[in-house]
C-alpha cells in the first residue's frame, strides 16, 4: 500500500500557529471531519490521546507520527502537519516535534494499520527525505516527495 495514495492536498497543513498537541490533534480532528474522512472529530481526538497515553509517538529530528484506530474513522488516512515547535510534544532524541504524520484507520483494520506505520518510519530513516520534507512550501511539494520517495 502506498502512503501516497492515503494521503490528499486537503490533509496537508501549514500552520506554525500549532503549539502543542492539544491544537495539533483538534485541528486534525475537525480537517478529517470536514474532509468526510472521519465522522466524529471528538471520536478520533479522543483515540489520538489514547493512543498517546501509552507512550508518547514523537520519533526523532521533530518529527512525530500521532496514529490510531478509530471506529469513526471511515478508511485509511494520513495527514502531514507543519507546525511551529510544540513543547508538549518532543522526539526520543528530546526535541520539538515540528513535522507530523498522522494516520488514522478504522477499528477492524489493524493490518493496515502496522503497515502504514512501518513503512512511513522506514522512510523517515532517510535523513535526505526528511530535509525534503522539512523544506517543502505546500502540500503539492509534500505529495511529490512522497510519491517520488516510494517510486523509487
Amino acid at each position: 500500500m502506498k502512503l501516497v495514495d492515503l494521503m490528499m492536498n486537503d490533509l496537508v497543513i501549514f500552520d506554525e500557529s500549532i503549539r502543542s498537541k492539544d491544537e495539533l490533534f483538534s485541528k486534525l480532528g475537525h480537517l478529517l471531519e470536514e474532509n468526510q474522512r472521519v465522522t466524529k472529530a471528538k471520536k478520533v481526538i479522543k483515540d489520538l490521546y489514547r493512543r498517546e497515553a501509552e507512550t508518547s509517538t514523537g520519533i526523532e529530528d521533530g518529527f512525530g507520527i500521532p496514529h490510531a484506530q478509530s471506529k469513526a474513522v471511515l478508511q485509511p488516512t494520513i495527514c502531514f502537519v507543519r507546525t511551529g515547535k510544540m513543547s508538549d510534544y518532543t522526539g526520543l532524541d528530546g526535541r520539538e516535534i515540528e513535522w507530523v504524520f498522522a494516520i488514522l484507520v478504522p477499528k477492524k483494520t489493524s493490518n493496515i494499520h502496522l503497515e502504514i506505520l512501518s513503512n512511513l518510519s522506514r522512510r523517515l530513516m532517510n535523513e535526505t527525505f526528511r530535509n525534503q520534507l522539512k523544506h517543502a512550501a505546500n502540500a503539492i511539494e509534500v505529495i511529490e516527495i512522497i510519491s517520488k520517495e516510494e517510486s523509487s
